[in-house]
């Protein structure tokens, strides 16, 4: 049974890996995004519930770009989360930023009216850098995830109870947000996603914080 899948990213970032056909104009996190939903809509199975390359939200107020995320998001049951080398801004605080909301909308329980919405499921596909490098993500050692959002902090090696997993080959994920980097992810999409969807499944094993 298929999946309806929302995807997060920092539209602009453009420090990751060049892509062919992109790389003659410089490729942003929106060409793995367009990536990903030609996969998807040719593997037939899951259905993408993200904005389209030509659906720019940019030019609306902010609570039109939220009641309109949130409305896909809410029609999801898979967040895809691409993490790229800059996909945090700096200059702005964490609940400013669309990632982080996205995410916490994402873990939430959800109610409209006669309708629920479950918690998603987090997929964290990390994105080559321009070398094609993943090492960008690794932090101090006395905080291995600081490079993340904290939101993202707080539902990494979150596990208080294992369990038998059928999806990953070694043992259950430790964290709720299953990770994967993106030469990983792409060869196999279905699989780390019905992966995460089983760990969403088992979120009962695992301490969720579900706000920034």
């Amino acid at each position: 049974m298929g999946n309806k899948v929302f995807i997060s990213y920092k539209y602009s970032d453009n420090s990751v890996l060049n892509l062919k056909p992109y790389g003659i104009f410089g490729t942003t996190a929106r060409d793995y995004v367009d990536i990903i939903q030609n996969k998807l809509k040719s593997d037939g199975i899951h259905i993408y519930k993200g904005e389209n390359n030509n659906e720019s939200l940019a030019d609306f107020k902010t609570e039109t770009i939220r009641s309109e995320l949130a409305d896909r998001i809410f029609d999801s049951s898979v967040t895809i989360v691409l993490v790229s080398p800059n996909m945090k801004d700096i200059g702005k605080a964490e609940k400013d930023q669309w990632i982080p909301w996205e995410i916490a909308y994402s873990l939430r329980n959800k109610s409209r009216s006669d309708n629920k919405s479950k918690r998603n499921a987090i997929l964290l596909v990390i994105l080559p850098d321009k070398s094609g490098s993943y090492n960008y993500v690794k932090s101090d050692y006395f905080n291995p995830h600081s490079f993340y959002f904290d939101i993202i902090q707080k539902n990494l090696d979150n596990l208080h109870t294992p369990y038998t997993a059928y999806k990953l080959k070694n043992f259950c994920s430790k964290s709720y947000m299953l990770r994967c980097n993106w030469n990983k992810f792409i060869s196999n999409p279905n699989g780390w996603i019905e992966a995460a969807i089983e760990i969403r499944n088992k979120q009962d094993k695992y301490n969720i914080v579900a706000r920034p």
